[in-house]
């Protein structure tokens, strides 16, 4: 299976976003994907993210959230990733503001994919030495390369 560094461009990082809700933030990481691979119906994923939003939260806890859907729009998975400035106030399992955005979207009959994708990103995201990292990093490579090194195990 092709990991979540293969489907993640530094293009598609956005390091220190201010949002007002997590709609805003929802839509800057689908602009900056439909931006970097070149496809058109922004609404249209944006609509499918935030319905499967109201089904139920999709916010971790440790300040961390992986919003996701499929969209009948898209033709292969794709992963952005956002770091939010300040902190987006939702509800969470642990109460914290979410910091840490990764967005996961696909088509739907990429199901089995999709659900590998979001149980190793919710692996790796309950790692607190690599949220550390993510927090930290200085350039969206620096931002990739952390979940790239802890993905792969170096």
């Amino acid at each position: 299976m092709e990991g979540i560094c293969k489907r993640l461009a530094p293009e598609c990082v956005l390091l220190d976003i201010q949002v007002k809700d997590k709609r805003s933030a929802v839509s800057a990481m689908a602009n900056s994907l439909a931006t970097h691979y070149s496809f058109s119906n922004v609404e249209e994923l944006v609509a499918d993210i935030l319905a499967r939003e109201q089904l139920a939260s999709t916010c971790l806890g440790f300040g961390c959230a992986v919003p996701h859907a499929h969209s009948a729009g898209l033709e292969t998975t794709y992963i952005g990733a956002a770091r939010l400035s300040p902190p987006l106030v939702d509800e969470t399992p642990d109460d914290q503001p979410v910091t840490l955005m990764f967005l996961l979207v696909g088509p739907p009959g990429r199901a089995s994919l999709h659900l590998k994708l979001l149980s190793k990103l919710a692996r790796l995201l309950h790692d607190g030495e690599l949220r550390d990292k993510l927090l930290g990093a200085t350039t969206q490579k620096e931002f990739l390369n952390s979940i790239c090194e802890k993905e792969h195990g170096t």
